[in-house]
């Protein structure tokens, strides 16, 4: 290839001057899109000619089913989306592939009915273009892993949520039970003292006389005290002897034990 001479390079420059690209927003786009051949890869999801409004409501659909309720849920629940729409595109090209030979020389044949007919030119297709399928098929499993890695992801999440909301109600659960027992302990020494105040007023000291004759069992003698301070001397005479102190009844049977003892 000959290099190119400084007059070819002079021109080139005098015309890049003239053009410097679509000026319109509606060229501008069709300029974005001028390396793209299929749209199952790269950034733009939603190709010239589809429906904007029908994958929007396609979208909506698969994100509300999701459950995605926080950012970062809302968009793995896109990503999931944006690659079902990809993965319906792909099964799209893949029954064109196969009409398309219908019209093509792999459907120039004839047939003894249109059901021999279609199912040949199938064949017919996809033997003629296996190379076009097996990388469609790899375009495939490339979408459809991606979207199993949003798929784990998202429900990543919102089992963390669901864990975090769990947790929140159990110790709030806790609390409660705690904060209940405090105050049923601080009821109960706060009514102690009123209940034995209250017990005390109900019911007042009572003071029964002693009456020998209808408290003690009937002997036939006459019951009193045990001994005397006589009596106590004659027993142990190491005891200090008090005053006598007159004892008006006595028990004969003790004292003639403690006696002979």
């Amino acid at each position: 290839m000959s290099k190119p001479s400084e007059a070819q390079i002079e021109a080139n420059r005098r015309n890049a001057k003239h053009s410097r690209g679509p000026k319109s927003d509606h060229g501008k786009h069709r300029s974005s899109l001028n390396a793209m051949r299929h749209g199952l890869t790269g950034r733009t999801v939603v190709l010239p000619g589809e429906d904007m409004e029908e994958f929007k409501r396609f979208s909506k659909e698969i994100a509300d089913s999701l459950n995605a309720e926080s950012p970062m849920e809302r968009q793995f629940a896109q990503t999931v989306a944006d690659s079902q729409w990809r993965l319906n595109r792909a099964r799209t090209f893949e029954d064109g592939m196969i009409a398309l030979g219908h019209f093509e020389e792999a459907g120039n044949f004839t047939a003894y009915s249109p059901e021999i007919h279609a199912a040949l030119t199938a064949a017919k297709v996809f033997r003629d273009h296996s190379k076009d399928f097996v990388n469609l098929a790899l375009y495939e499993q490339r979408i459809g892993r991606a979207q199993k890695e949003a798929f784990r992801q998202l429900y990543d999440l919102q089992d963390r949520r669901k864990a975090a909301i769990l947790l929140q109600a159990e110790e709030a659960k806790t609390q409660a039970v705690v904060e209940e027992i405090k105050v049923a302990e601080i009821e109960a020494v706060e009514a102690k003292p009123a209940a034995q105040t209250t017990t005390a007023a109900a019911a007042p000291a009572r003071h029964y006389p002693l009456n020998i004759q209808e408290d003690t069992p009937d002997s036939g003698q006459e019951i009193g005290f045990v001994c005397s301070t006589p009596e106590i001397a004659a027993v142990n005479p190491i005891l200090p002897v008090a005053e006598p102190v007159k004892t008006p009844f006595r028990n004969p049977e003790f004292t003639a034990e403690l006696k002979a003892a």
